[in-house]
């Protein structure tokens, strides 16, 4: 239970109409991949967060106010999130954070954001070990608590009773996999092996896979780079057995380096429509400046809101940290990604899961899936 009750740098991007001293503007932070392996989707989220920004600042800002947006590269590690958390709170004076993205970024910087009061809100971070993360820490992308059961549930009713995973050692990837375990029965898991992030070579773990009965394999990985590998090499040993994954999948990004290898695959993740409507939506916008997102529009999406979410509590309760923290516990915001509030855990009630395929090269949009 929470405690409430009520272009791209690298290293750090600052977008201000004016450059004065701290007080003219209201700094926001921003902590994800930004290099690495992840950067995909810390390039579509940080994209999602400048459209934001610049809209805001362009409509007058916070109170007569511009946003500097600080961005710091947390890496999709824990170690390099806490520094940058560290700095946008104690060096730049952020009034909030969007961020992490990775879920070990989030849960890294969490305890730093929780003891100076600086509310932080994630777009990607999924683990369920997010929601005990502190009071100050929320997120609009679901749980995996809720998305492995809609994996379950198409997995029943696709008939896969038999289940093979191989999974990246990073909090976001095991807390799934735990998950997954869980909501499928471990009777039903063939399978189950764990390798170090970077892991690039599959092929002992492939050849002991041909001694499990499995009717589905699941790349389970923190990254595109980690699933493409995983995939090639499963179909180079002459596999067929279908493969089905999760968000980290749906990358525009995975299909053109894992190419005929994740052919077929299917994945569940938020849908692809968020974003996109008519000749004025968050997809039009975003397509116009940064043309298509590296990994998937859903993320930047998710960021955009997440900041303007942000922008509009500060704009109505102040800078003060414990007053954006109940702001935000109890707007119903309605945003691009549609109508969404927070429960008392912090987890996003409103966003929903879709099921994907990669056809043709591209990822298309099956159906919309609701956890039992």
């Amino acid at each position: 239970m929470r405690k409430f009750f009520a272009g791209l740098s690298l290293l750090s991007i600052a977008l201000a109409a004016c450059s004065g001293a701290s007080n003219e503007t209201i700094k926001l932070g921003y902590i994800g991949p930004l290099t690495g392996d992840a950067a995909s989707y810390g390039a579509d989220t940080l994209h999602g967060v400048q459209i934001a920004v610049d809209e805001i600042n362009a409509a007058g800002g916070i109170d007569g106010k511009q946003v500097e947006l600080i961005a710091e590269d947390g890496k999709c590690t824990g170690s390099d999130a806490a520094t940058a958390a560290q700095k946008l709170i104690n060096v730049d004076k952020v009034v909030a954070i969007v961020g992490g993205q990775c879920s070990g970024e989030t849960l890294a910087a969490a305890p730093i954001a929780e003891a100076a009061k600086v509310v932080m809100i994630s777009p990607v971070s999924s683990s369920p070990d997010v929601t005990e993360a502190g009071a100050f820490i929320f997120r609009d992308y679901p749980s995996d608590a809720l998305k492995t059961k809609a994996m379950a549930k198409v997995f029943a009713e696709k008939g896969y009773g038999k289940i093979a995973i191989i999974s990246e050692n990073t909090d976001y990837a095991t807390a799934l996999r735990d998950s997954l375990v869980a909501a499928v029965g471990a009777d039903a898991v063939m399978f189950n092996e764990t390798t170090e992030p970077g892991t690039k070579d599959f092929r002992s773990l492939m050849t002991r896979l041909e001694d499990a009965k499995f009717d589905v394999f699941v790349p389970n990985g923190q990254s595109d780079a980690f699933i493409a590998a995983a995939m090639q090499q499963y179909r180079e040993a002459g596999f067929t057995e279908p493969a089905f994954s999760q968000d980290v999948a749906d990358s525009a990004n995975l299909g053109q380096i894992a190419g005929e290898a994740v052919e077929g695959m299917e994945l569940i993740n938020t849908s692809s429509k968020l974003g996109e409507g008519g000749a004025d939506s968050f997809a039009v916008h975003f397509r116009a400046k940064f043309g298509e997102p590296q990994s998937n529009l859903s993320f930047a999406t998710l960021a955009y809101d997440a900041t303007n979410l942000l922008a509009k509590v500060i704009g109505e309760v102040g800078t003060d940290g414990t007053a954006v923290r109940d702001g935000v516990a109890k707007i119903t915001y309605v945003g691009a990604a549609g109508t969404f509030h927070f429960d008392e855990n912090g987890d996003v009630i409103g966003i929903g899961y879709a099921l994907k395929k990669f056809e043709d090269g591209k990822i298309v949009e099956l159906s919309t899936v609701t956890p039992d």
